[in-house]
């Protein structure tokens, strides 16, 4: 059924749908989607890849927390007002930053991670890339960051492909200090 009426021309309305011609101008308030719906862009050229979908379905801002935990025993530690971490989810990726600053450190065993990602890490791989300024640590400055399939934390990592590990990390004030950005899939 065609709307009929002055400023209608192109719209068209059925018991299921509304369709707009030449554009929508929304001049107050937001677009609110059901849940699992979004936005389709299925008209769009495919890439030469496999694609799996042309569907926006999900965006979101927000804040964490990221700590220093051991893969076989947590340390005790004291965290200073710095540390703070912000996420933006587009679809299935989520995109961090975030940054961590001990003022008392003891303790923990076993692997080093950053715990607390706001959503789990995607299980098929480790599918991230991020850098890490870090300083003050004990030994083995972090230089980037791996997160580990279908959890909640990621590593730091040094060297050539080396994991920190909780005894890299040194007691003090202002120490373990470390800024990071990464991407990761859901």
């Amino acid at each position: 059924t065609k709307v009929i009426g002055a400023g209608a021309e192109g719209l068209t309305l059925s018991s299921t749908s509304l369709t707009v011609a030449n554009g929508l101008t929304l001049t107050d308030g937001n677009v609110t989607l059901a849940s699992g719906h979004g936005i389709d862009f299925s008209a769009t050229a495919n890439g030469s890849g496999s694609m799996s979908s042309e569907l926006l379905d999900d965006y979101e801002e927000g804040t964490w927390t990221p700590t220093y935990t051991g893969s076989s025993g947590n340390p005790t530690i004291t965290y200073d007002a710095l540390t703070a971490g912000y996420y933006t989810k587009i679809g299935r990726f989520v995109f961090i930053i975030g940054r961590i600053r001990t003022d008392a450190c003891s303790g923990g065993g076993g692997t080093l991670q950053v715990s607390g990602l706001p959503f789990t890490v995607n299980s098929n791989s480790y599918t991230s890339g991020g850098g890490v300024v870090s300083n003050d640590f004990g030994s083995n400055q972090p230089h980037s960051t791996m997160s580990v399939p279908n959890s909640t934390v990621l590593y730091l990592v040094y060297g050539n492909y080396s994991l920190n590990a909780t005894s890299n990390l040194q007691d003090g004030t202002n120490k373990n200090q470390i800024q990071f950005s990464m991407f990761y899939m859901v």
